[in-house]
């Protein structure tokens, strides 16, 4: 039986009943505002984090592994327990541009591996690779990252480097584990050997870089941009099946419930 289920006897006089639905309500009411606070100060928080972890890149400063650390267990704190869609309302409310997506990307990230039911030591590893996937824009002029059209050859082709400078940016340090290298360098290869940096090709692209892929595309479809409205969920999904070789089409199928149950989503 429910916490919160109060069995009143059939005798109950009509103002206890009414006490006792009116303190329902109020308990509701408050544990709501509760989780509505918690949710802002974790977003507030993660996209801190993600601010000083782009600034301190495009500065050549080192990244702190703690504050990443902490980044991946507000992301996975806020998801567990308001769902993907709460998060992605909160995160859509600032404009904040790459960071945006980066959070959107973790969201997507650890509500999936949760559901195909990852450990908690591979579910950190995918969160923190998540946030970390673009982190080589840090190094791209904002005037490309920002434009509200289509690049030209020459500004797709410096964007296009921003996975390898993120991977080697990383592999410096030597704090990050091979796995995490991997996303931030091959989240744009595809199936078909199509993508970029390195053209890699069917099982020559870990199942790691296959999720963040995934939620990269789905995320980057449905978020709000300048230049078009976004994607509907059902309308992503349909646009990533129809891009054959692109992503994994079995983690695809079970992907696809995993958003269109939450209601920021499904419409």
């Amino acid at each position: 039986m429910g916490a919160h289920l109060r069995v009143l006897p059939a005798t109950t006089s009509r103002q206890v009943v009414l006490a006792n639905v009116f303190a329902l309500i109020e308990e509701a009411t408050r544990s709501a505002k509760m989780r509505a606070r918690r949710l802002g100060e974790h977003v507030t928080g993660a996209t801190a984090i993600v601010a000083d972890l782009f600034d301190s890149a495009a500065l050549g400063a080192g990244l702190q592994r703690a504050d990443i650390d902490r980044g991946t267990e507000l992301v996975l704190a806020a998801v567990s327990e308001v769902g993907i869609g709460a998060w992605l309302e909160a995160v859509w409310r600032h404009d904040i541009g790459v960071y945006q997506h980066t959070l959107g990307v973790a969201g997507h990230a650890a509500t999936f591996g949760s559901q195909i039911g990852l450990g908690r030591a591979d579910l950190d590893r995918l969160v923190r690779a998540a946030l970390l996937h673009d982190i080589g824009k840090s190094r791209i002029p904002v005037d490309i990252l920002n434009k509200p059209g289509a690049l030209n050859a020459e500004e797709y082709r410096l964007m296009q480097r921003h996975p390898d400078i993120g991977a080697t940016l990383l592999k410096t340090q030597g704090e990050f584990e091979p796995e995490v290298l991997d996303v931030v360098r091959h989240h744009h290869e595809r199936l078909d050997g199509k993508g970029y940096p390195d053209r890699l090709a069917g099982s020559a692209i870990s199942d790691l870089v296959r999720i963040v892929s995934i939620c990269d595309v789905f995320s980057a479809l449905t978020e709000r941009r300048t230049y078009r409205q976004p994607a509907s969920g059902p309308e992503a999904l349909a646009i990533m099946v129809e891009a054959q070789g692109h992503l994994d089409p079995d983690l695809l199928r079970a992907f696809a419930p995993v958003m269109l149950g939450s209601d920021a989503l499904a419409a």
